[in-house]
């Protein structure tokens, strides 16, 4: 399991820096449509049977086109923004809402698969379009970079540990897996490598100003994880997915990432004003 969650990381890494640093805004845009179709596709698979993959499709095209709308404006003029993410999501809304009502008494449990459905839209490219919008702001290839250093360093480190020292469970009821021991060596690693990779992707960042934000965002990644953990025990599955070989799927890796991003775009907007 080991020696494939190494490989895996390494051929992704690359071909991530590439798009990031060589394959412009389309290509980074490109890139998340990709992964947010992949993730999505789990996500109501979790909760969906086979027979409904027809249904799931729906969903990703709302998705990707509220994904899109990040393009399409600043984050602080979106809320202006007729073609912004805010009036896409009640486009998509309305639109789900419509094909729900005129299904109704077609669906099995219609309300739950509703849910799960309206769920998709606001947990994966509501959240994954903030990505957009960091990559947009000044330095954002930078601080893109950055933030993905600290979730995943957070993650192999809280990993390693929990497996090596971890006795004492984190959260049981949600995630049997994690334990307090790896939740505190993720957060270390992740204080780490903020500080250290922050001083020379970001070096007008003072020490104590990276040092906070890496905390920070450690800790909301870490709830993120554990949001996932519990969509997860509800749906009944140990991973989103097998596609990702000594990862699980693509909603595992991204699980930390679709809360941190948010929470750096508006400390960034609203505390640090960069």
């Amino acid at each position: 399991m080991h020696g494939r969650r190494w490989l895996t990381a390494l051929i992704l890494i690359p071909v991530l820096l590439l798009v990031l640093f060589k394959g412009g805004r389309l290509g980074f845009v490109l890139l998340l449509l990709l992964v947010n179709g992949l993730a999505q596709w789990e996500f109501l698979g979790m909760f969906q049977t086979e027979s409904d993959r027809v249904r799931r499709l729906k969903t990703i095209i709302l998705g990707s086109w509220l994904l899109i709308s990040f393009c399409t404006t600043q984050p602080v003029t979106y809320l202006c923004n007729p073609s912004g993410p805010l009036s896409v999501l009640v486009f998509c809304l309305f639109i789900l809402f419509l094909f729900y009502l005129l299904s109704y008494g077609h669906i099995a449990n219609l309300e739950q698969d509703l849910m799960v459905h309206v769920l998709g839209l606001l947990y994966l490219p509501l959240l994954l379009g903030h990505f957009i919008w960091l990559r947009y702001m000044p330095q954002g290839e930078q601080w893109v970079l950055w933030l993905l250093g600290v979730i995943f360093a957070g993650d192999t480190a809280a990993f390693y540990s929990g497996k090596a020292w971890g006795q004492k469970k984190l959260f049981p009821q949600v995630s049997p897996g994690k334990t307090w021991v790896g939740a505190v060596g993720g957060v270390a690693a992740s204080l780490v490598l903020g500080i250290l990779l922050g001083r020379w992707l970001l070096p007008q960042m003072k020490v104590l100003a990276l040092a906070w934000l890496a905390l920070t965002l450690a800790v909301v990644g870490l709830l993120g994880d554990l949001f996932e953990s519990m969509l997860k025990r509800q749906a009944q599955v140990k991973d989103a997915s097998q596609i990702l070989p000594g990862h699980g799927g693509m909603l595992d890796r991204l699980d930390s990432l679709l809360f941190a991003a948010p929470a750096l775009v508006y400390i960034r907007l609203f505390i640090l004003r960069l």
